[in-house]
């Protein structure tokens, strides 16, 4: 059904498991994953949808038609699975979780598993994806803007090489200005004040002292300003798309939907929010 609480996350009980995996499994990565459920409960990032959301609702249509073997093309955390789980919880669902990081897929794992889902996790980065028509739907929730500018066109044609012919790619990506100059600085100054701030309200306890933890915020923002503005408009994602044989069927602009300073900062680089499912329209060109 949708909505199905079984797939509920406890995000605190996350936030945890998440920061001790983080100081034992990430690399590069440990700041991002250590924080990343901690900004998801102080709601300060346009990450995961709640509710029945604009994505929860394609997926649901799409799993609805007979397609059950789902590819997750990154995740930060559970999110993606707990809503794949939930849009698809009544026909039975094959789902394959990637990241190249073992900290993501260690959580999925755990709730794959406390969840009773069908699937595996694939520690590989979706430029390096070599799945041959294996997949009915392909999930990429802001995987793009990770994902170095030379290499996207590349992921992109391993994406569609993955999908079957029948198969659906569904993209969410963000289009915005660059965050420099005096709004990158504001940025990076206030962010760790505006999540731990709201934590305080909520009664999050922190993982560690307020100096560290503020600190690796801080390296979140900053690395924040690398991928905004990493697209501009969505004629930039189509080409990405069209040059690997892919093309649009639809596509929804969604509300971002954050208040308060995160709400200012979005407004002040115009950012817009898109879910696109996207078709092959050809024979997915040879790999590089």
């Amino acid at each position: 059904m949708q909505g199905d609480l079984r797939y509920t996350e406890d995000l605190q009980q996350l936030a945890v498991e998440s920061f001790t995996l983080a100081g034992r499994l990430c690399g590069d990565c440990r700041n991002v994953h250590a924080v990343w459920p901690y900004i998801r409960l102080s709601r300060a990032s346009t990450g995961v949808e709640t509710g029945i959301s604009v994505l929860e609702q394609s997926i649901i249509e799409l799993v609805r038609t007979g397609r059950r073997k789902i590819l997750i093309g990154g995740a930060r955390d559970t999110g993606i699975l707990a809503l794949v789980a939930r849009a698809s919880a009544d026909y039975n669902p094959n789902i394959v979780v990637l990241d190249v990081c073992a900290t993501p897929l260690e959580l999925c794992r755990r709730c794959a598993e406390r969840w009773s889902l069908c699937g595996e996790v694939l520690r590989e980065d979706l430029v390096h994806l070599v799945r041959e028509r294996e997949f009915d739907v392909v999930i990429v929730h802001g995987t793009l803007s990770y994902i170095t500018a030379d290499k996207r066109a590349t992921a992109m044609r391993q994406v569609a090489r993955s999908l079957r012919h029948d198969g659906r790619l569904v993209l969410l990506f963000n289009t915005s200005e660059r965050l420099h100059g005096t709004l990158a600085s504001q940025h990076k100054q206030g962010y760790p004040k505006w999540v731990i701030s709201e934590l305080n309200r909520l009664h999050v306890p922190l993982p560690e002292s307020v100096d560290f933890f503020a600190a690796r915020l801080e390296a979140e923002a900053q690395a924040r300003e690398a991928r905004e503005g990493a697209f501009t408009n969505p004629e930039q994602v189509d080409a990405l798309l069209d040059s690997a044989g892919l093309a649009v069927e639809t596509r929804r602009q969604i509300e971002v939907g954050l208040v308060g300073p995160m709400g200012d900062l979005v407004s002040a680089i115009s950012k817009r929010r898109y879910v696109t499912v996207v078709v092959l329209k050809r024979a997915p060109a040879s790999t590089l």
